[in-house]
């Protein structure tokens, strides 16, 4: 369908455009310059145009998600895509994939209806002990990673404990400092063309990374613990690195629930039922207010600490000083985020951060993923709130507030490679206790696939 959205308020700092009105043309899903004739038009006027949103912490389909559901206080999965629709989102991104989880997660993700989907691959280092320890064997550990982003049809690589390490004295010549992991991961980001995800914690931090700009700090918020680690956050963002906010909204309802915590793997068991630290939600909302660059991007720290239920809080926090002096009681600084950083921080960045090249922008021939929103953002509380419509791909979702088309096409991306099995993907499938086909996604799964 050949659409024309009329007299909005343009909001599109990847093309410097920072609330010009002017017109916008949408043909065969894209954004082109211009239509002599249109089969619809969108009144925009005074209205908020943006790109579609992308969460780049979707935390949505983590394994153990669903006994978290069962115990109460958290949406379903239909929900979900519903409520990110509703806010005007068309993209969202899981943080936790593994080579143990990846059919289930996946699963998952072809549940989710309206947006598109995509993960990001969980490697534990101490799978690559020995030649993480070994200059010699790096190129055989960039294959081993790019056959791995291959068949867990992941997009991006993540790292949630940075070295190696082990309880029992035996393996005590296989560990690995953070230091060294951290220079072959830097070498690692160059694979898949992005930011390496670290989840970011006090001794990330405090590190010297060897090439800042090669990584990308997820989630800050629950890292905060300290007063001085908030100034380690910033002078990390100063020096290249990228980051996600990780915000948590302490004052939320969705807080409740048991104690679940899930074996992935790794040293620690991963929490899903982690309680919002209110010094930390401080210092982290107080991070986002302080740091004036362009390598700060949104997200909540967890789905039960700041699911998408909460984001227009959130967002509130940032724009409206208003907003935190009636929750918090103070005003936590004076700056205020304007709709283009806001926009930055929540479509453009993100986009860029997952190598989605098409997204976060409304220029001709990117796709035409279009939110409106009405009325403008600035009310306290209100900021900027649900959309009134979202395109898709120029396919209408939302009209007047409602969602109309929750079969909308939907896919998941994904970093295709087509890189071969290595001699170390055999020795780390041989400990596994299943065959190894059986940790790729199996090509019957219902889900459209594209890929980056």
């Amino acid at each position: 369908m050949r659409l024309k959205i009329s007299g909005g308020r343009l909001f599109d700092p990847a093309a410097s455009r920072h609330g010009e009105v002017r017109d916008l043309y949408v043909d065969g899903g894209r954004m082109v310059p211009h239509l002599s004739r249109v089969d619809r038009v969108i009144e925009a006027r005074d209205r908020l145009v943006a790109p579609g949103g992308i969460d780049l912490r979707g935390q949505v389909a983590t394994y153990g998600l669903n006994f978290r559901r069962g115990a109460g206080g958290l949406p379903t999965v239909r929900e979900l895509g519903e409520r990110y629709a509703a806010l005007g989102y068309t993209h969202v991104h899981e943080p936790f994939l593994t080579l143990y989880t990846a059919n289930y997660v996946h699963c998952q993700l072809a549940a989710l209806p309206v947006v598109d989907t995509s993960a990001s691959l969980v490697l534990n280092l101490r799978d690559l002990d020995l030649w993480l320890a070994s200059p010699d064997r790096r190129q055989e550990i960039k294959e081993t990673v790019a056959f791995f982003l291959d068949r867990t049809r992941a997009l991006n690589l993540r790292v949630v404990e940075p070295r190696v390490r082990y309880r029992q004295e035996f393996y005590a010549h296989r560990q690995v400092p953070g230091a060294a992991a951290l220079e072959v991961l830097a070498d690692l980001a160059r694979v898949q063309q992005v930011p390496l995800n670290l989840e970011a914690a006090s001794e990330v931090l405090r590190a010297e990374l060897p090439e800042p700009r090669a990584f990308h700090l997820a989630a800050l918020g629950p890292a905060l613990r300290e007063e001085e680690l908030l100034e380690a956050a910033l002078r990390q963002l100063q020096q290249g690195a990228s980051a996600d906010m990780g915000l948590m909204d302490p004052f939320g309802a969705g807080q409740a629930g048991a104690d679940i915590r899930v074996d992935l793997g790794w040293f620690e068991p991963l929490n899903l039922s982690p309680s919002a630290d209110k010094d930390a939600a401080r210092r982290a909302l107080g991070l986002a207010l302080q740091y004036q660059g362009e390598g700060l991007a949104f997200s909540g720290a967890a789905a039960s600490v700041a699911g998408v239920e909460a984001f227009p809080r959130l967002f509130s926090w940032l724009g409206n000083r208003l907003a935190r002096r009636r929750d918090w009681g103070e005003d936590l600084g004076s700056r205020e985020y304007s709709v283009s950083q806001w926009v930055w921080a929540t479509r453009v960045l993100p986009a860029r951060l997952l190598g989605l090249t098409d997204r976060g922008s409304l220029r001709a021939g990117a796709r035409a993923d279009v939110a409106i929103y009405d009325p403008a953002p600035g009310a306290a509380g209100q900021w900027p709130g649900r959309c009134c419509t979202l395109l898709k791909a120029g396919e209408m979702v939302v009209e007047n507030y409602t969602l109309i088309n929750p079969e909308v096409a939907r896919a998941t991306y994904f970093r295709s490679t087509e890189a071969q099995a290595t001699p170390l993907v055999e020795e780390i499938c041989q400990y596994r206790s299943f065959r190894p086909e059986n940790l790729w996604v199996q090509p019957e799964l219902e889900v459209e696939w594209k890929q980056v």
